[in-house]
Formats: C-alpha cells, structure tokens, sequence
C-alpha cells in the first residue's frame, strides 16, 4: 500500500485567469480502461486503535499536587479567617463582661445606705424615730383599688343589654 501511495503524483492547483469559464475535461481513454481493465484492490485488514492519552503520567502526577497544594492553602485561608472571627467574638464578649461589671458597680454604689442617706437628707428627709406600722382600714383599700382600676372582670365588663335579654327569655317558659 506504501507503494500505491508513493507512486502516485501530488496534486497540482492551476491558477485559471480572472473572468475565464471553467469547463471539464473529457478523458475518453480513462472510461474505457477502468470498465476494460478492474484494479487490484489490496487485502484489508482491521487494525487495533492505538488508545490515545490526554496526559502523561508525570502531567497527572503534577496536577494532583498542584490540586492539593491549593485546597491546603484554601484550607488554611478559612481557618485564618474563623480564628480572626473568634478573636473579634472573644473580644466583643470581653468588653461586654467589662461593662456588665461597671454597671453593677455603679448599682451596688446608688443601693449603699451612705448614699441613700444623703439623697434623702437632700431632698429634705429625715430619719425616722421608730418603726412601727400602721394598719390600713379596708374601706381605704377598697377605694385605692377602685380609684386604680384594679377592678374584678365582672364588674368592669358588665353583661351587654341584649345578653341580659336573652337570659331572661331563655329561662322564661310559657
């Protein structure tokens, strides 16, 4: 088959004027000797493919650790920014710890009875002789809570006019 293909010739492409009408050429004798005379074809053969790799194995060998390579550093860039993010929270609590402890500072100081004391004595107070309680007589109590509006739910939502209506008709049989 080597043969066949090295004796035939290359093409040639002819350049044709510009404006010039192609026309076929007409070869007579090649008809005749094609019907007159069959060629040779030569035996076939199947041939094995050849498997064709994308890459070698030195090429996968680099792309694996270059693949690695970069998910550890990824890796290490989300601890980086977890630990940052941890330091910001412990800070945040730290500094609210701070002034939850002032705060209660700042409560035990205007609680202390030296404080108080004086506040009071400001505001024209003075301390009592002794310490004895009065009883409150109940009709007192009651006008307080009636005055409040600390009421019993009966009495401050009293039954509509048609409720009382329907009441007395229900229980009326005739």
């Amino acid at each position: 088959m080597a043969t066949a293909l090295a004796s035939r010739p290359a093409p040639v492409r002819l350049r044709r004027p510009a404006g010039s009408v192609v026309q076929p050429i007409r070869q007579p004798h090649s008809r005749s000797k094609s019907a007159s005379q069959p060629t040779e074809r030569p035996d076939l053969r199947l041939v094995e493919t050849i498997p064709v790799k994308r890459f070698s194995l030195v090429t996968s060998a680099l792309i694996i650790i270059a693949c690695v390579l970069t998910s550890i550093v990824v890796f290490q860039t989300v601890i980086a920014e977890q630990q940052l993010r941890l330091d910001k929270i412990t800070t945040d609590v730290r500094l609210a710890r701070i002034h939850y402890d002032e705060l209660r500072q700042q409560r035990a100081e205007l609680r202390a009875p030296d404080y108080l004391r004086e506040k009071a004595m400001m505001l024209g107070m003075s301390q009592g002789v002794s310490a004895e309680f009065e009883e409150i007589p109940a009709d007192v109590v009651a006008s307080v809570i009636a005055a409040t509006g600390d009421m019993d739910k009966e009495l401050l939502n009293p039954p509509m006019l048609e409720d009382l209506v329907s009441g007395t008709i229900k229980s009326v049989t005739p």
